[in-house]
């Protein structure tokens, strides 16, 4: 009974073995935390100028493993991933993404009516409209955890979990 649970517990945790939370602290704030997401691929850019991409697994506490070779928390300089987002982050990814799209018509009318015109503050006007409404659908969409977040490390430490899996008691 007990090796049957034991199977049914390593079955249902099976997708947490092979990559462990890695948790990003602001270093001048730390209630700031951010996760990067288990399911996503991440790439690391080491202080010896090396850059690891693929996927990526915790081996301890002072190791990731990302594509079978190891690179050392002290050693890294930049880690880039998705982030994992909560249901108000995402809310708010959500509301900020549909606001850009709806936007983004009136700043293309107010473009293409100066050039048809030949009203230049309705150029201007259409071209910061168009400015803002990219930087809201970039924000939107790093929010929600579509596009992936760079984090170096002289702003947010790192953070490494291991899972530890229950052995069988006999």
């Amino acid at each position: 009974m007990r090796s049957i649970l034991f199977s049914l517990v390593l079955i249902l945790l099976s997708h947490l073995v092979f990559s462990q939370p890695i948790r990003m602290i602001n270093k001048t704030d730390s209630t700031k935390t951010k996760t990067i997401r288990i399911d996503k691929r991440i790439t690391i850019k080491t202080f010896d100028g090396e850059k690891f991409k693929g996927e990526w697994q915790v081996l301890d506490q002072e190791k990731i493993l990302v594509q079978d070779r190891e690179v050392l928390k002290d050693n890294i300089m930049m880690i880039s991933g998705f982030v994992q987002s909560n249901s108000r982050d995402r809310a708010v990814g959500i509301g900020l993404t549909v606001g850009a799209g709806l936007a983004f018509p009136v700043a293309v009318y107010y473009i293409l009516g100066g050039i048809a015109w030949g009203f230049s503050n309705g150029i201007f006007v259409g071209s910061t409209l168009l400015v803002f409404d990219l930087l809201l659908a970039y924000a939107g969409t790093t929010m929600m955890g579509v596009i992936p977040r760079r984090f170096s490390t002289l702003n947010w430490e790192i953070e490494l979990f291991p899972i530890q899996l229950p052995l069988p008691v006999d």
